[in-house]
């Protein structure tokens, strides 16, 4: 029995590292897409010229629709409201 129990050690002992080994290896793994993910954008942008100014001004002029869109579904709510009263 006492031989039994020290045959067992190393083989908890092994698969310790092999599953941080796995761990890391992943780690790494997805940081490296990361970073090419990130390449890929910032080559991206810089083909269709998207600077933080040109995004921002696409940004404001989708609110903006948005906004005109909303004011439209309340107008035309209330027009509804309008025909039934």
């Amino acid at each position: 029995a006492g031989g039994a129990g020290p045959s067992q050690e190393p083989e908890e002992g092994a698969e310790a590292p092999s599953e941080a080994d796995a761990a890391e290896a992943a780690k790494k793994a997805e940081e490296a897409r990361l970073l090419l993910l990130l390449e890929t954008l910032t080559e991206e942008r810089i083909r269709f010229g998207i600077t933080a100014e040109s995004q921002a001004a696409a940004s404001a002029e989708v609110a903006e629709a948005a906004r005109l869109d909303a004011a439209a579904d309340e107008a035309e709510e209330e027009a509804e409201a309008d025909k039934e009263a």
